[in-house]
């Protein structure tokens, strides 16, 4: 039986104000603490009248806070009578870039989690794995880049004018004249983002509105320092916050970019348009020099992007890539019928019944010294599932006798040390761990023996044990990526390409002042020799592969001063470590791997970020970007690194407890998620 009278009913009831900021009116309704969201906008819509309110949701200003849930009671949310409500439309239109510089008008929610805003927009676009994508803040907003970076230290310091093309420098900048003209965007490069795979608007909300204006922030030849660098990545969003609570607006511009490089499954048949836009990222990467990389190597990337120019403009037909090639023709359905089966994680119908393998063969090993030259030795290594194990010669391991060493290469890192012209074929093994001796060197004989090797490496240093299916896509690719560089002199003697080629579309600054526009166009026509049959995807797809094999790549920086210390430091962050990095030389200090990690958590108040890795503890706040920013970089990179070979991501708790912030976030977690991956590639 209910014991309260009316009287005390009644005094329960309380005025609620809410104002609709769109219609600049202000509406009171009846409430109590109990009633629901859902009843509190039946309430208010019945007083507002006829109209569509569906896209309609109530803003708690004063807490930030969309009141999204119809059955939550105003107690719940912990409403009471001095609140102040607001009613407003939860989508907006926003301006989005691509990485192709087209823009589009798309509308967005703005109260969901940016990550859930970002896996909309990927939707419209017919991109998949959003997760690898975020959202960055227009630089060109001068005012919005002061508020979310700090920029105001780079005043101080007389470089923030380098940031931006135009406007007045102040006092103490140094000089501006880094471009280097022409413009990129010329009539070339425009006919290849035209043949390029662009989105089919028929069928979207998005509306194209055009493309960046020429020298785009992003696509301009304009060399940004590393510093300069770190405080654009105080422009990403939030993907925790809804985009309302980061003070986005209607219309705001809004770059679309991947901001992860732990690509999942790129398959031509599905990612057209994934792809494009990767490569079209990679190769302004490549062009503003953000990624460094040796001058043949730049010619190599020149050559891809012309043949993706030519191969676009003379429509050639895309060909399919085929994942392993057997001896007998394999008609689509059947190979279809294989995709599917891999992909589910099942074994191809077409592989032999066992597809486990092993490598053997002796391989000339050392490690790098600091007071004599290498010195390398020859010795009988075996890669067999995750492990690397290597006998003084063969008879000792025909004769059962103990290892010289073994190596457990999953997380580990593999690095291509190739010049095929001086017959060089090496590669570099770094183990995950900080120490600089966790490092060795194995070097071949001929093309053939590194690519076998280099296979097998990359394969098990993604934590995959050696089996035939993977191995002979990584052969494939290696294979093809030798072949660019195997340069022909024929190539010299094309006269028409030649005339078509415009160096300045396709390599970077520091080689147009280093060398002469004609020894330029020699040096890509002799590297495209070997890419004449190249379709556009696979040129993309190799641009791609050869830009992911670069030492710098997926290295995304900040600027952090480490607790007790005055000295501003450069941190890299990447997809697999964090790089403690000299601020005038850029060179590797120390390396901290996420697979040793044991905890973080953050001071919100002091702004302090503490991670306890095995070693030792990292203390630091970040100057040039909110702290929340680079914590969750860290925990997105290593929640991406726990999805399932289908691409499944774990559950939303997973994410909020790597990236929202939450203390000793890591807590049990390494051991149950990173450290398994560690000890069971150990036994």
């Amino acid at each position: 039986m209910d014991g309260t009278n009316p009287e005390q009913k009644r005094e329960l009831d309380w005025d609620l104000h809410i104002d609709l900021a769109e219609q600049g009116t202000h509406k009171v309704i009846r409430v109590t603490s109990n009633e629901t969201i859902g009843t509190v906008m039946g309430k208010l819509t019945s007083k507002l009248g006829e109209g569509d309110w569906s896209d309609f949701v109530l803003w708690w200003p004063e807490n930030k806070i969309w009141l999204t849930k119809p059955r939550q009671t105003l107690h719940g949310y912990g409403i009471m009578s001095d609140a102040r409500l607001e009613l407003r439309p939860v989508h907006r239109t926003i301006t989005v870039e691509l990485p192709n510089r087209k823009r589009y008008s798309v509308r967005v929610n703005f109260a969901v989690m940016g990550l859930y805003a970002v896996k909309e927009i990927c939707e419209e676009f017919k991109i998949r794995h959003s997760e690898e994508i975020s959202l960055m803040r227009s630089p060109l907003d001068v005012e919005g880049f002061e508020k979310h970076t700090g920029a105001s230290r780079l005043k101080r310091k007389g470089i923030f004018s380098t940031l931006y093309e135009d406007g007045p420098s102040p006092p103490g900048s140094p000089p501006t004249n880094r471009k280097v003209p022409p413009k990129l965007l010329s009539a070339q490069v425009k006919d290849e983002r035209d043949a390029a795979t662009t989105i089919n608007t028929s069928i979207l909300a998005a509306k194209y509105v055009g493309d960046a204006p020429d020298g785009g922030f992003f696509s301009d030849k304009f060399i940004r320092s590393a510093v300069e660098r770190a405080y654009l990545n105080g422009l990403w969003i939030d993907s925790t916050l809804t985009l309302y609570e980061q003070g986005l607006k209607d219309h705001s511009l809004m770059f679309l970019r991947f901001k992860y490089y732990s690509f999942m499954d790129l398959d031509p048949r599905l990612d057209e348009v994934r792809i494009n836009q990767l490569y079209e990222q990679a190769k302004w990467s490549i062009l503003t020099e953000n990624v460094d990389c040796t001058e043949e190597e730049a010619y190599t990337f020149a050559a891809l992007q012309f043949q993706v120019q030519q191969a676009s403009s003379s429509k050639l037909p895309e060909l399919k890539t085929a994942t392993i090639t057997m001896g007998d023709q394999i008609s689509d359905i059947d190979q279809a019928l294989n995709t599917l089966q891999v992909e589910l994680g099942q074994k191809d119908a077409t592989t032999d019944a066992s597809p486990a393998i092993q490598l053997t063969g002796v391989i000339k090993f050392s490690r790098p010294t600091r007071l004599t030259l290498r010195t390398s030795k020859s010795y009988f290594f075996i890669l067999k599932g995750t492990t690397l194990t290597y006998y003084k010669n063969e008879e000792s391991y025909s004769h059962g006798e103990h290892p010289v060493q073994r190596f457990s290469l999953a997380g580990a890192k593999a690095v291509g040390d190739v010049d095929v012209g001086r017959s060089k074929y090496a590669m570099n093994i770094i183990m995950p761990s900080s120490e600089e001796t966790d490092e060795f060197r194995l070097t071949f004989e001929s093309a053939e023996e590194y690519s076998s090797w280099m296979a097998g490496c990359s394969m098990t240093t993604k934590g995959r044990p050696l089996a035939k299916v993977g191995y002979e896509t990584e052969l494939e690719s290696i294979q093809t990526f030798l072949a660019l560089q195997n340069k022909s002199d024929a190539a010299g003697s094309n006269a028409q390409s030649q005339a078509e080629i415009k160096p300045e579309d396709l390599v970077g600054p520091h080689i147009m002042k280093k060398h002469k526009p004609k020894k330029i166009i020699r040096q890509i026509l002799e590297a495209h020799a070997s890419m004449l049959n190249l379709s556009a995807m696979d040129a993309r797809l190799t641009y791609i592969r050869n830009w992911q094999g670069l030492a710098d790549f997926g290295i995304s920086y900040y600027i952090v001063r480490f607790n007790k210390q005055r000295k501003d430091e450069i941190l890299g962050v990447s997809y697999n470590r964090i790089i403690l990095m000299d601020m005038a030389t850029h060179e590797h200090k120390k390396v901290w791997r996420y697979s040793a990690m044991r905890s973080w958590h953050v001071n919100w108040e002091s702004k302090q970020m503490t991670i306890d890795h095995e070693d030792g503890k990292l203390i630091f706040t970040c100057l040039s970007a909110d702290l929340r920013i680079i914590h969750e970089e860290i925990g997105c990179n290593i929640y991406l690194s726990l999805r399932k070979e289908n691409g499944e991501l774990p559950d939303e708790e997973t994410f909020l407890r790597l990236t929202g912030g939450l203390q000793n976030n890591l807590s049990g977690f390494a051991q149950e998620t990173i450290g398994r991956r560690r000890i069971t590639s150990t036994n």
